[in-house]
């Protein structure tokens, strides 16, 4: 389960990339199918990097799958916190007035965007943190 949430959160990660990469780049008047195509590379190539980094945290790490587990029952501490709140600033963007939508997008998704790296790095310090899982390095 801890596993497919975090695969999950990856690749949802990765197809809001898509979008942010190609925001503006068109100049289409319905831009729906663009952004879709976009969305779906990004969560394409988060498929792939859920995968690769699978396969180098058993591999290269030599780590079992139980603490690879316990490490990612830490993480959702973080990244579950920066999802609800984007999440509940998506909400807005879409049912609130223009007014409340350039709140959720300035305010919000702007700076969220830029702090992405930092709650990763978070994240992952927190499910590393020693005293979790003992891990065996071979």
């Amino acid at each position: 389960m801890i596993a497919a949430l975090m695969a999950l959160a990856a690749i949802v990660d990765l197809a809001f990339c898509g979008f942010r990469a190609t925001a503006g780049r068109s100049a289409r008047i319905d831009k729906r199918r663009y952004y879709a195509r976009a969305m779906a590379a990004g969560a394409g190539v988060g498929l792939v990097v859920v995968v690769v980094a699978f396969a180098a945290a058993t591999l290269a790490m030599r780590a079992t799958y139980p603490e690879l587990v316990a490490i990612g029952t830490r993480m959702p501490v973080v990244i579950g916190a920066y999802a609800a709140l984007v999440f509940a600033a998506i909400g807005l963007y879409l049912v609130a007035e223009h007014e409340l939508r350039t709140l959720a997008t300035v305010a919000i998704l702007g700076p969220f965007t830029l702090m992405r790296p930092a709650v990763i790095a978070g994240a992952a310090a927190i499910g590393l943190a020693p005293g979790g899982a003992r891990r065996r390095w071979r």
